[in-house]
């Protein structure tokens, strides 16, 4: 919704359908963790509270920074 609102700021109130594609994050769809772990940092996937809590404890445990990625 952002970029849409900056679109019509420059004055871009019509674009096609393809463009409209651009606005989306789930397509394609971005592997987070993947992603982190290709920069050299370490990454998990919470699907649960409680998953979400253990690799918390987990990550402050360790040196250095670590993604959790939550989905909800």
């Amino acid at each position: 919704e952002i970029l849409r609102g900056e679109m019509s700021r420059v004055g871009a109130m019509q674009h096609g359908s393809i463009a409209d594609t651009l606005f989306s994050l789930d397509n394609p769809q971005l592997d987070f963790v993947s992603i982190a772990q290709g920069l050299g940092v370490e990454g998990s996937r919470a699907t649960t509270a409680e998953a979400f809590n253990d690799q918390f404890a987990a990550a402050l445990a360790k040196r250095g920074p670590h993604l959790i990625e939550v989905l909800v």
